[in-house]
């Protein structure tokens, strides 16, 4: 379903060797980067085209990394006195998918909004084996 982004793809501005795209997912808008790094395009979109065609599969195991390391720093550090402490079904909904970047053959990085909870950074779980998110970024 969200593979068919991968036809309508633009040459980036910033980047020339770089393809973009924009899709609407979950009511959002999701831009997407395909970066070959010196690798063949082809192999690149490949990548692409697997984690879109199971995108919720993979969007699931990168909010599940992120609730296992960050909810319990919101709760504990970035939380103010007077709010609640968050349920992890509170905690991620309020994350949302804003990008995707799928870098080389194997890099992907899903960039989520965090509706304030940790100041309007992005967070940033990053699969590096092309299936896993194994580290996550906190950008902003």
């Amino acid at each position: 379903m969200y593979q068919s982004i991968l036809e309508h793809l633009y040459v980036s501005e910033i980047s020339k060797e770089d393809l973009e795209g924009l899709f609407i997912y979950k009511g959002n808008e999701v831009t997407l980067t395909v970066s070959p790094d010196g690798e063949p395009i082809q192999k690149t979109l490949e990548l692409a085209r697997k984690f879109l065609i199971k995108l919720e599969k993979y969007e699931a195991k990168a909010l599940d990394r992120v609730s296992k390391e960050y909810l319990s720093i919101y709760n504990e550090d970035w939380r103010n006195e007077n709010e609640p402490t968050l349920s992890g079904a509170d905690f991620l909904a309020n994350l949302k998918l804003t990008h995707i970047w799928f870098l080389s053959t194997s890099n992907v990085d899903f960039y989520f909004s965090e509706n304030g909870m940790f100041g309007n950074h992005t967070i940033i779980p990053q699969a590096f084996d092309g299936e896993n998110f194994t580290h996550i970024d906190m950008y902003g």
